[in-house]
Formats: C-alpha cells, structure tokens, sequence
C-alpha cells in the first residue's frame, strides 16, 4: 500500500506540482541577506529547460505527464492515506490505552515517608 502511495506521491510532485528553488543570496532594504528564488518550475520543466534528455525521452516524459489525471491522483492518495489510518487505529489505541495506569494507588492510606535513622 506505501509503495502505491509513494508512487502517487512522486507523479503529483515531479510532473505536477511547481517549486522555487533557492539561486543565490540578496540584501534587502536594510542590508541584511536575504535568500532569492527562482520562478517556480515542476521538476519535468526544469530537466526540459537544462536540454539534458535525448528527444525521445523528452517525448516519452511529455505523453506520461499528459496522461496523468491530477484530480484523480489526489483522489488516491486521499483514499490510501485514508485505509493507513484506518490500518493504524487499533494499534495507536492500544498503545493509547497502555500507557494509562490500570491500577490507581490507594489515595485513602496516604504517603508513607520512612524516617531516617540519625
């Protein structure tokens, strides 16, 4: 079920989901740095942009990004993220309800302090 998760996971980050990433540093009005970025690019448009891949592969990535449904990728991974929970319930209940005392001390007899011999 993890392995189906993850590989959701992956296809929504690396074909869908765009990110900055951090290309230097700056100073603002007051001198002090300050991190820049650039403009946010899905993983795929930035392999595309650095011409590192052969045109059959280029095509090959492009017809698999084109095939990929978002709303229906979000879809699965909220339905196996949901079952893992449901998978984890029974055990995090258990280990909930062991680390709560069974038995409370007697709160009638008081506290015993021993005395020390001087």
């Amino acid at each position: 079920m993890l392995n189906r998760l993850w590989r959701l996971v992956n296809n929504r980050l690396n074909y869908l989901t765009p990110t900055s990433k951090p290309i230097g540093y700056g100073s603002g009005r007051n001198g002090q740095r300050r991190r820049l970025y650039d403009e946010p690019n899905t993983p795929l448009d930035r392999l595309l942009t650095a011409k590192v891949l052969s045109p059959a592969q280029e095509s090959e990535l492009l017809a698999y990004r084109d095939s990929l449904n978002p709303a229906a990728i979000g879809r699965q991974i909220a339905d196996l993220q949901a079952a893992l929970l449901r998978l984890a319930k029974n055990k995090t209940e258990q280990l909930y309800l062991a680390a709560i005392p069974t038995a409370l001390p007697d709160v009638r007899s008081g506290i015993r302090i021993k005395n020390k011999a001087a």
